[in-house]
């Protein structure tokens, strides 16, 4: 049920819809990502109406257990993408 979808997926269903080249239609979702990458590293949510909400979350520190050599370590809080669907 893991079907994965690329960004050449999606370029080439909009061309395909759109009567737009493949080389545009990239460039247009390309661009859209982008928009979206530059307003999550600037610390804000984007919401798209009909498609869901992309925010930034913070995970806390946890310790983990490398599974080779069974030594514990600790991996740092971080930020991670969250997306909910509208």
């Amino acid at each position: 049920m893991e079907n994965k979808i690329f960004l050449t997926d999606l370029a080439e269903g909009l061309a395909r819809r759109k009567s737009v080249s493949k080389k545009d239609a990239e460039s247009f979702v390309r661009m859209v990502f982008d928009t979206i990458q530059e307003q999550l590293l600037a610390g804000e949510s984007v919401k798209i109406k009909g498609l869901g909400t992309f925010k930034v979350i913070t995970v806390g520190s946890r310790e983990s257990v490398n599974v080779s050599t069974g030594e514990r370590f600790t991996i740092d809080s971080h930020g991670k993408i969250s997306f909910t669907p509208d």
